[in-house]
Formats: structure tokens, C-alpha cells, sequence
């Protein structure tokens, strides 16, 4: 899927199970020390960090 027709919301609105926001939701904090680890992206929105962009809504490069 490509970032730019990427239509997460991110929050209570994303829909993909992978992605922090939802992973926060959830509460699976081991899972998310995982993912924040060494972080190369941030989602531009919400700001959240992850090592892949595949844990975020939209995500850039750091």
C-alpha cells in the first residue's frame, strides 16, 4: 500500500492492528518498547515514533 493513499486516521479511527495508536490503545506496552526501539519514523499525525513505518498512520523519516 502506498503512503500516499494511505487513509488512516489514526486513534480510536485507525483500522490497522499494527499500528502504535492502536497497539496504545490496547495497552500491550512489552510490544510497544518493541516497536519504539531504535526509531526511525515519527507519524505526522500524531507525532508517535517507530522503527518501521509500517506502525504508523503517516509516517516520515526522522
Amino acid at each position: 500500500m502506498s503512503k500516499d493513499n494511505h487513509k488512516c486516521k489514526g486513534g480510536k479511527d485507525c483500522h490497522e492492528e499494527n499500528h502504535l495508536c492502536k497497539i496504545v490503545i490496547r495497552k500491550e506496552f512489552d510490544r510497544i518498547r518493541e516497536i519504539v526501539r531504535d526509531a526511525q519514523y515519527y507519524c505526522k499525525h500524531c507525532g508517535r515514533a517507530a522503527h518501521s513505518e509500517a506502525n504508523l498512520c503517516k509516517p516520515s523519516r526522522i
